[in-house]
């Protein structure tokens, strides 16, 4: 009885141990954080090259151990995903351009507004969808600090999709998609 009591000891002190030095120990099916950043890269059809700035953080979302994968591409686009450690699925992620949309106004020579339906129509393909895929799309012209874009929001399965779209360049600006669930 005296040896199991020891051996118990002994795996709670090494056990305790592991922990104070700050070993992670991955459970079996777990992804690494390279693997997370891959994740994000490939679906946002990026490659390593074109970043400029990335950030791999292990977080919690509603109780659920999750990497916050960040990048930023040489021409100032930003991308942030949450990706579950479990298993490598995407919970969501939000794409932002807001750096960009002078310098694409100015480059392009152009001060024309697209209409609605071509902001619709730049959301949808964005997600790889089309409009008789989705429940209930709204798109709304605005004004954001002076220039015309288009706000929307779409539900596909069961992922709500939020966007911003150029009112001059037709291009998203802002792109945030998640589970209804969150």
């Amino acid at each position: 009885m005296m040896k199991k009591r020891n051996g118990f000891f002994a795996m709670g002190l090494a056990a305790a141990m592991a922990a104070l030095m700050g070993f992670n120990v991955m459970a079996a099916g777990q992804i690494t954080e390279s693997r997370a950043e891959e994740i994000a890269l490939e679906h946002a059809g990026i490659s390593k090259e074109q970043v400029a700035f990335s950030f791999v953080q292990k977080d919690y979302e509603d109780r659920v151990a999750v990497y916050d994968v960040e990048f930023m591409t040489d021409d100032y686009k930003e991308y942030d995903y949450e990706i579950r450690i479990s298993d490598g699925k995407i919970l969501s992620y939000d794409y932002d351009a807001e750096y960009t949309w002078d310098i694409q106004r100015k480059s392009q020579g152009t001060t024309s507004q697209i209409t609605e339906e071509a902001a619709k129509a730049a959301a949808l393909q964005q997600a790889g969808l089309k409009e008789a895929d989705v429940k209930y799309m709204n798109v709304q012209k605005d004004y954001d600090d002076g220039r015309v874009v288009y706000e929307g929001k779409f539900f596909y399965g069961d992922m709500e999709y939020e966007f911003e779209v150029d009112g001059n360049s037709g291009k998203i600006i802002d792109w945030d998609a998640e589970s209804i669930y969150d």
